[in-house]
């Protein structure tokens, strides 16, 4: 029977609603598994984040993406392709980064030279951390202190 030929019961609206509810229950049961399924980590995403806690643990001594691939028990290439794919940027860029970052809010929260706040960063040729800095940046350290503490 039709619920069309039912307009004129007195249970049409009931009936009607109760299968709306229905067909509302399994459009959501149908994008609650199909979500659950896209929210699980891809490999790169793991990877991304086993990288990211190491990073943050050894920026400071380890500059080289061939200390955090190995500790990750994984090939340099690999751990490249992984970032990548996750963020689109490469391990060397991460590290840089971070540096970077450190390095700004040593700028910025202290009254160290730049030649301290290198040494401290793991840079023992302070030109070198200069030039990373510089290069990154777009503007000297000594000019991003200046900037930004005015």
């Amino acid at each position: 029977m039709k619920l069309s030929r039912r307009k004129r019961d007195k249970l049409y609206p009931a009936i009607l609603m109760q299968s709306s509810n229905v067909i509302v229950a399994l459009l959501i049961a149908q994008y609650t598994e199909r979500a659950a399924a896209t929210n699980k980590p891809t490999r790169s995403e793991i990877v991304f984040r086993s990288f990211t806690l190491l990073l943050e643990k050894s920026f400071v001594t380890h500059k080289r993406p061939a200390y955090y691939a190995s500790q990750i028990n994984l090939s340099v290439a690999y751990l490249n392709e992984c970032l990548k794919n996750t963020t689109g940027f490469s391990v060397t860029h991460h590290i840089h980064q971070r540096i970077i970052l450190e390095a700004k809010r040593l700028l910025y929260y202290s009254d160290k030279s730049v030649k301290e706040i290198a040494m401290q960063l793991g840079y023992d040729d302070y030109a070198y951390f200069s030039r990373l800095f510089a290069k990154i940046t777009g503007m000297t350290a000594s000019a991003f202190r200046n900037v930004n503490r005015d």
